[in-house]
């Protein structure tokens, strides 16, 4: 299929309450953290912002609710030039909430509550149609309603564009589903989850990929795993891509940011070894950002970007 650069993502968004403490706490204890952060975002969010930041023309599909955060994402969207035409403000639903811990090393976990994200209909998905029939990607996440995410991606597949899933937080779904996925990102746990591999090095990272393949995902998984980089397979080859090495700072926006920024590599019709390289450099720029930092403040320039992929494939 042609490139044109296009490319729509059903979105998630929720206000966010990031709370930073030396260690996480154990079941039942009681930590004194150190910093406190109130903003917005989310999977959706954040792979939407990094798609378009990365150059991707971008649509959002989306709820949120009619409060401070809700107005917050439009403007979020429309300083990275997304088109929210089909971004509905819901009256009647709040937007949706995330708390986030973290550890001193950015390590986190996130407890989500879905709010107005779980209000998205398939008519939402139906008047959308015109314009998904002008993209060559279509990137999704799980934080919305199943049913709607699921007639997205078939729908997508239908019209001829590509399907980029994340497949976070993991959920049951019938396995049919995989014949119309294009491209599959799970992190390590969640390939686990989903092959039943345990992913704990690059060998297991390709048998799960392997397994994700022949369940039916049509062209490729790639495998983040953190510190360790990430893993490509295609159903003719394989390859490891080792971690861009940066300080680490914060790990929280950083499979998003590589998400988003795959689905706009794959847009403008990068191959996919490329688009793999792309995402990487754009996802170690979040990782060594500082947790004060938003997507806009850490994104790097063209030519820093250029330059970070050049000294990076000299690594491969």
């Amino acid at each position: 299929m042609t490139k044109n650069n296009k490319a729509f993502i059903l979105g998630s968004y929720h206000c966010c309450y990031s709370f930073t403490a030396k260690e996480m706490p154990s079941m039942g204890e009681t930590v004194m953290g150190y910093r406190f952060k109130m903003s917005g975002g989310a999977k959706g969010h954040g792979q939407m912002l990094a798609a378009a930041l990365a150059g991707a023309e971008i649509s959002g599909i989306m709820r949120v609710g009619d409060d401070e955060y809700g107005h917050m994402c439009i403007h979020d969207f429309e300083r990275a030039g997304i088109d929210c035409t089909h971004v509905k403000i819901d009256k009647e639903h709040a937007t949706g909430a995330a708390g986030v811990m973290l550890n001193e090393k950015g390590e986190n976990i996130i407890i989500v509550v879905p709010g107005a994200n779980a209000e998205i209909t398939t008519q939402d998905i139906d008047n959308a149609e015109p314009m998904i029939r002008e993209c060559a990607v279509a990137g999704f996440q799980f934080e919305n309603n199943f049913d709607a995410i699921e007639y997205a991606i078939r729908k997508a597949h239908a019209l001829g564009v590509e399907t980029m899933v994340d497949p976070a937080p993991v959920v049951e779904f019938d396995e049919e589903l995989y014949q119309f996925i294009t491209y599959m990102k799970p992190n390590e746990h969640e390939a686990s989850l989903l092959s039943g591999i345990q992913v704990v090095d690059y060998d297991t990272a390709v048998q799960a990929g392997r397994i994700l393949l022949e369940k039916g995902v049509n062209k490729a998984v790639v495998i983040t795993m953190g510190g360790k980089g990430s893993v490509l397979v295609e159903k003719d080859r394989e390859r490891v891509f080792p971690c861009v090495p940066v300080i680490v700072r914060d790990t929280t926006s950083a499979g998003d940011t590589f998400a988003g920024a795959f689905v706009a590599g794959i847009a403008s019709g990068m191959e996919l070894t490329e688009a793999v390289i792309h995402a990487g450099c754009i996802a170690a720029c979040a990782v060594k950002r500082g947790p004060q930092e938003s997507i806009f403040e850490f994104f790097p320039e063209k030519e820093e970007l250029e330059k970070m992929k050049a000294d990076y494939r000299k690594l491969l």
